[in-house]
């Protein structure tokens, strides 16, 4: 069922000339790159009717001609697009009867109301997933789209990420009876791999044995249940369970139309995961690694902020690396900000904030539980760069001037008072001849903080 959610995308101009298009329409024409960008969109799509309509976008039946003869039975949707320019991006899905579109729904081009409501459903919650930016919008729209397609009392969105199955969008009716210690809803669906169709409670008990889960769904008020894994590219990415508050029975379009929905929500989270990834790389220094300063922010807010007893914000200069570089290189250089760059790591806890700030300045954001704290980590992190250093000569010593600031948990601090607090302590004890620990005179609290400029 992987392919269903295959999706082909052509980008066209304000004139509807083709100024891009992915490596799956690419495929599906049998058509290189070179003999589509540049041509009018006419030349290989041909439309039964328009795009937008009296009740906005809405997907069309089309066919997909290619270069090489090949011609393919598509629907087409307009992805929303902000570019004032005109551009437009389109969403291309394989109808043609050997697809995984049309295997994966073999009942849904029948001409009947339910077949041709569902499929409405998911050609139109396709577009809506490819225009997801964020995790939580894809769950919130996938308990939406699930909930009107299977006429559910509820539905639940589960999300693996680093801290396990989570509950991300949606009513679970059985949270509030769930046994004790038992692993969190949707995790039997996502470790099975297959969609559950739960008829009755008892049903519900072949899935876990040992745990009278039928009971479970009793309490919860529940009578039936549909549960589905969502898997992109072979990957678990978490799990959808709809409920039923009334006996239901599950027609052979039901497992189908979950997998689809799960996998499209899927798809679309795997993508936001991937740029995420991609933006963060993009925001890391390439020698030694680490986060840059608006990395440094984001990852404060997200990994300190919600508990701590103190915040401290230490920066540190290096003493002596100008010579470093003048003398042996600046491969030399690089090699040296890499090895302080592993020292700072060793000294403070995974979930601590390391960056660089740029040329020989570092930043360590922590967790301590008091100011007098954050005052001895800042005088570790100066002995162990004062330590010496294998690759470079004994007249050629690496000292740090080091600055330190701490705010209590007294509100939201702000990171740009903070980092100035520190980078001016940093300035007086280089001032002071350096290899020395400079506290900031006084405690920034939060709450008088400026805003940001």
């Amino acid at each position: 069922m992987h392919g269903l959610t295959a999706c082909g995308r052509i980008t066209i101009d304000q004139n509807s000339v083709i100024v891009d298009v992915n490596t799956t329409t690419l495929e599906w024409m049998g058509s290189e790159r070179a003999e589509v960008v540049g041509r009018p969109l006419e030349a290989f799509l041909t439309l039964r009717m328009p795009l937008a309509g009296t009740d906005g976008m809405r997907p069309t039946d089309a066919t997909l001609h290619g270069a090489s003869g090949i011609v393919r039975p598509v629907v087409v949707g307009e992805l929303d697009s902000d570019d004032p320019s005109g551009v437009q991006q389109l969403a291309v899905y394989d109808v043609s009867t050997r697809s995984a579109f049309n295997l994966g729904f073999r009942g849904a081009e029948a001409k009947t109301e339910r077949g041709r409501q569902r499929l409405q459903i998911l050609l139109n919650s396709a577009v809506g997933f490819g225009n997801v930016r964020t995790e939580a919008e894809a769950a919130e729209l996938l308990a939406d789209v699930a909930q009107r397609a299977f006429a559910a009392s509820h539905v639940s969105v589960h999300l693996r990420g680093a801290g396990g199955l989570v509950q991300a969008a949606g009513v679970n009716p059985l949270a509030a009876h769930w046994p004790p210690g038992f692993r969190p809803t949707g995790s039997t669906t996502l470790l099975g791999g297959e969609v559950i169709l739960v008829r009755r409670p008892e049903d519900a008990d072949a899935y876990t044995p040992g745990v009278r889960m039928s009971d479970v769904y009793r309490a919860g008020g529940i009578h039936a249940a549909i549960a589905s894994p969502m898997r992109s590219h072979g990957d678990s990415v978490g799990a959808m369970v709809c409920y039923f508050d009334h006996p239901r029975e599950f027609d052979e379009e039901a497992v189908p139309l979950a997998e689809a929905l799960s996998n499209q929500a899927a798809q679309a989270i795997a993508r936001i995961r991937l740029e995420e990834t991609i933006r963060r790389a993009a925001m890391h220094d390439e020698v030694t690694g680490l986060p840059s300063r608006r990395l440094v922010e984001e990852d404060v807010t997200r990994t300190l902020l919600d508990s701590y007893e103190a915040l401290t914000v230490i920066f540190i200069d290096l003493d002596g690396f100008k010579a470093v570089n003048d003398r042996l290189g600046h491969a030399a250089g690089d090699a040296l900000l890499r090895e302080v760059g592993q020292r700072l790591r060793g000294l403070i806890r995974e979930k601590d904030v390391l960056g660089r700030f740029g040329g020989d300045e570092f930043i360590v954001v922590a967790a301590v539980e008091s100011a007098g704290d954050a005052a001895v980590l800042a005088d570790r992190i100066r002995s162990a760069i004062a330590e010496p250093y294998s690759d470079l000569p004994a007249d050629l010593p690496i000292t740090a001037s080091v600055g330190v600031v701490a705010v209590g948990n007294g509100g939201a601090p702000v990171m740009d008072q903070l980092i100035r607090a520190a980078d001016h302590a940093m300035y007086a004890a280089k001032m002071a001849g350096g290899d020395r620990v400079s506290v900031a005179d006084a405690v920034v609290a939060a709450d008088d903080a400026a805003p940001r400029a």
